[in-house]
């Protein structure tokens, strides 16, 4: 268990462990960043990315910066089209993108030159004419772990073999050990000390031994022969690969050049491939300062700058390279006149330029926006305005120049002093403070009124508010002309005798009129039937409207129907006229309403009735006549034919019932002009 424990480390060492971290970590960032663009706050979930991509740099230095790229420009993307049209959070992101590759590209560099000095290392280790051993300080003394062809031989071993002895078994020297122990077990180092070992075949080894601590609990120990010049030589060689490494695997560009012509004395591989240079070689052979200042006078100020100082910091300029391509550099510079060569340290600082160039643009593109926004915008701090934009100082009749400086409280209405110095101070306590009206007084008197929407900046290195004045003067008169039109269109249904209701798509109540909600009221709905389905609020009556208010919506047209409805014992009968609502070429709504024609109804059936019985007696009449007549004439025959003084008598009679005949039957006659009148013009007897 004890080994276990402090093999931890190794375990962080493995790339598939590292592998795993980095996907999770990316995902993670992706995640939380995606989270803070969509809440508007992205302050500081773009450091998230240093994680994955420092570790991608670091472990997988050949392919990291790739990665990084990908997740700088993944990041850069997802800004763009959730944060899109913030352009401080762009402006923000956009920075982050170069950082981020910056950072890639350091790690990834680093990492391969740590990965170059770990093989060189263990090239070291492995064929070292000393002997190397890795070894764990565990209880039972100091365990080797891994030790070098070298090390085994001194001890007469093969390196296999050695894994999991105890390395102080091998010394002869009880002091020697205790020494030991006491030198490194706090944590020391222990270098060139004198001790005797005894190799596997008895033979006792003089020998150099040094000791230093390494990470887990680790010991790195190294044997080396007693030989005055393999020490001699072992030094010079470390010391040379120490200095050699540190000037060639610099980050930065080193360079002796000649005071005349520029020309290159020495350099390193870095100041090499900054101007294009595939090898140091070519680069002192081909290479001349003169000819490769983008900007003409440039290396003369440089010179005789060092010429009065002797040296040069953070001097700025414009470089090109080898392919003609234009770089800036700083770099700082020494003069030694006397060896005849300047020693210059250079760092390509294009990015930062570039960045720089690109902050300054966006601001500029940011100042133009603001100035040409139709909003007010104003920067004040306390109460006095250090900013406005064009749109505000038209709006208040001055000049910019004018307003600056003045306190924002000349412009608001009194009325709203209060308010707004409420929420000033809810804002500088660090409380948000949602957008909210207030009225603004502007040229000619004339009272505008706006939205407020605030929040806390830095301007001009002072604390200030930033606040965008929306004017919505002419939407709140459309709003009220608005409210007045609708007061008006529902006064006139609520005044119409005729039910009216409003149903959506979704066959819900929008709106009843007065009338049918007394109509409701008379057959005990009492409750407020806006909002509920066409079934529930009218039950009976919605069944027979349903078709007829689908078809509605199916074709646009209106649709006119007659409905009978039991109320009770009694039946009502009802004309329904269904007329479409449209919004943009679609029916989104159908208004319903409702006559009772009920009475009407009764009154054309009662009409009906009297016509059909004036037709019967009209008959009636028509035939009595025909009836009357035909003994009329019998019996003015038969007083012909007797010839006594009756006779006479009873042909005046008769003449007097012939005449009453006539009378019946021109009554019958107008009596048919009245019934075709009727059926002409009130349609009954049709």
């Amino acid at each position: 268990m004890g080994i276990l424990k402090y093999r931890i480390p190794e375990i962080l060492e493995e790339k598939d462990f590292w592998m795993v971290l980095l996907l999770f970590s990316t995902f993670f960032a992706f995640l939380l960043n995606l989270y803070s663009l969509d809440r508007g706050f992205n302050l500081i979930t773009p450091h998230l990315f240093y994680i994955p991509i420092v570790i991608a740099a670091y472990w997988f230095p050949r392919s990291g910066v790739l990665y990084t790229v990908a997740i700088s420009m993944g990041y850069l993307a997802m800004v763009y089209l959730v944060g899109y049209p913030n352009l401080d959070i762009i402006t923000q992101s956009t920075a982050s993108f170069y950082v981020f590759v910056s950072i890639g590209v350091i790690v990834a560099s680093l990492s391969n030159n740590l990965k170059e000095q770990e093989d060189r290392y263990h090239g070291i280790f492995d064929y070292s004419e000393a002997g190397s051993f890795l070894v764990m300080n565990l209880r039972s003394g100091f365990v080797i772990d891994e030790a070098n062809e070298r090390g085994a031989a001194l001890l007469g071993f093969r390196a296999k073999e050695l894994s999991g002895r105890n390395l102080l078994d091998f010394f002869t020297e009880e002091e020697e050990k205790s020494e030991i122990m006491t030198r490194i077990s706090p944590g020391g180092a222990i270098e060139d000390f004198e001790c005797h070992l005894k190799r596997h075949d008895g033979y006792i080894l003089n020998a150099l031994v040094s000791a230093g601590p390494l990470p887990g609990r680790r010991f790195v120990f190294t044997l080396v022969d007693i030989t005055g010049r393999k020490k001699a030589e072992e030094a010079l060689r470390e010391s040379k690969e120490r200095y050699q490494g540190l000037y060639n695997n610099a980050q930065v560009g080193l360079a002796r050049a000649g005071i005349g012509d520029g020309s290159i004395i020495d350099a390193n591989h870095q100041m090499a491939s900054m101007f294009g240079y595939p090898t140091v070689e070519d680069f002192k052979r081909d290479f001349r300062f003169t000819e490769h200042y983008a900007d003409d006078g440039v290396r003369e100020q440089l010179i005789s700058m060092l010429d009065d100082r002797g040296a040069v910091s953070n001097f700025d300029a414009r470089f090109t390279r080898k392919d003609g391509t234009i770089f800036w550099a700083r770099f700082f510079a020494r003069i030694i006149p006397d060896k005849g060569f300047i020693e210059e340290v250079f760092t390509d600082v294009t990015e930062e330029k570039q960045s720089h160039r690109a902050l300054d643009e966006s601001e500029e593109r940011y100042r133009k926006l603001v100035d040409n926004l139709p909003d007010y915008v104003i920067v004040y701090s306390q109460d006095t305005i250090l900013y406005v934009n064009a749109s505000a100082a038209r709006t208040v009749g001055m000049a910019i120049d004018e307003i600056v400086g003045t306190s924002i409280y000349q412009y608001v209405d009194k009325r709203c002093w209060e308010k707004v110095n409420t929420h000033s101070l809810e804002r500088f306590h660090g409380s948000h403070v949602d957008p909210y009206e207030i009225s603004l007084v502007v040229k000619g008197g004339e009272t505008r009124t706006v939205i407020v929407n605030a929040v806390p900046i830095v301007y001009q290195d002072q604390n200030a508010t930033l606040t965008v004045l929306t004017d919505i003067t002419d939407r709140k008169v459309a709003e009220d002309k608005l409210a007045a039109s609708k007061d008006q269109y529902v006064t006139t249904m609520n005044a119409m005798i005729d039910g009216i209701f409003l149903v959506d798509r979704g066959y819900h109540i929008v709106l009843v009129n007065s009338t049918l909600e007394r109509w409701l009221a008379h057959i005990g709905k009492t409750q407020n039937v806006v909002g509920m389905d066409l079934a529930s609020a009218l039950p009976g009556f919605a069944g027979s409207c349903l078709d007829s208010i689908q078809k509605v919506f199916a074709t646009g047209e209106s649709v006119v129907t007659t409905t009978g409805f039991h109320a009770g014992e009694k039946e009502r009968i009802f004309e329904t006229r269904h007329i479409p609502v449209n919004e943009e070429g679609r029916v989104i709504q159908v208004l319903t309403i409702v006559r009772d024609i009920t009475r009407s109804k009764k009154m054309e059936e009662e009409k009906r009735l009297a016509y059909e019985q004036i037709e019967k007696n009209i008959e009636q009449f028509a035939i009595l006549g025909d009836h009357l007549r035909n003994p009329v004439q019998v019996i003015v025959g038969l007083a012909d034919l007797e010839g006594d003084p009756l006779a006479g008598k009873i042909r005046r009679q008769t003449e007097e019932i012939d005449r009453t005949i006539s009378q019946l039957d021109r009554g019958w006659i107008e009596s048919e002009k009245i019934r075709e009148f009727i059926r002409k013009y009130y349609g009954i007897g049709k």
